[in-house]
């Protein structure tokens, strides 16, 4: 049984390089996912191969999933470059055998997933198989892809938010409702009124008799006393009060100091007599 040996080279590290065996009824699927396990990379969504000419000029392309893509091609009939829509093969339907036509074939794999990575692929032999293990299997393994750092994702910041103060809406009055204050004219008829009695509200208050001089009406009964002094009471005239407590504060307004005791309680010399 034959065996197709291919040469896998990185596009970015000179240093990768990996050798892998596949039989020509195996698929490229078969190849696709023996090529990330050697190289120790991801399985992704996307990724395909392009058959290419000895410079690495890409051709027809075999792809992982399902797509349609629109390529530029010369049309000889109008001599002019058209666009047409293809459908790339699949690779778990397309068999190595069916795109193997120059012993040495080459071919670019383009693998997009968290990285992306390019791959020149060589054909560098057709051997007979020697019978051990199962294909497809890595023969050579040089070198590694370098590990790119994984950045952490970035935690957003809790920022907390001041509490908005609602400022109550300025109602502006209506201008046209203010337009009408210029219409009305003054009357000075009116407005001497007006100040004539704020005038006499403000006199009042100024001329207003003070408090301790204010009339106090006191009721006042005659009657006679033991000493024969005339005492008026519960007559109802209306007396000025002025200065009372300033009067009663002095004992020497009155001629007999000795009589003042019995003058006002009612005891005199005579009821020591008795």
């Amino acid at each position: 049984m034959l065996v197709y040996r291919f040469k896998i080279s990185s596009e970015e590290y000179d240093e990768f390089i990996r050798e892998i065996v596949i039989q020509p009824n195996q698929t490229f699927l078969d190849f696709h996912s023996c090529l990330l396990e050697s190289a120790e990379i991801l399985p992704c969504e996307q990724a395909s191969f392009f058959m290419t000419d000895k410079k690495y000029k890409k051709s027809r392309e075999i792809t992982l999933i399902p797509a349609k893509k629109q390529i530029k091609r010369y049309d000889p009939e109008l001599d002019e470059m058209v666009v047409i829509t293809v459908t790339p093969k699949l690779m778990k339907e397309t068999r190595m055998k069916d795109f193997i036509e120059d012993p040495h074939q080459r071919m670019i794999y383009e693998y997009q997933g968290k990285e992306v990575h390019v791959f020149f692929i060589e054909l560098v032999k057709i051997t007979q198989s020697d019978g051990e293990g199962l294909y497809p299997k890595c023969v050579r393994w040089v070198g590694e892809l370098p590990r790119k750092p994984e950045i952490p994702p970035e935690v957003p910041e809790i920022i907390e938010e001041t509490p908005r103060i609602e400022v109550p809406k300025l109602v502006l009055p209506d201008l046209a409702a203010l337009a009408k204050l210029d219409e009305i004219e003054e009357d000075e008829t009116e407005i001497a009124e007006i100040e004539g009695s704020l005038s006499e509200f403000l006199f009042a208050e100024e001329t207003e008799v003070p408090k301790e001089v204010r009339k106090k009406t006191v009721q006042v009964k005659e009657h006679d006393d033991e000493d024969n002094d005339t005492v008026r009471e519960d007559s109802g005239d209306e007396v000025e009060v002025v200065g009372l407590e300033e009067e009663m504060d002095h004992l020497e307004d009155y001629d007999n100091i000795e009589n003042i005791g019995s003058k006002y309680s009612g005891y005199g010399d005579n009821s020591e007599d008795e």
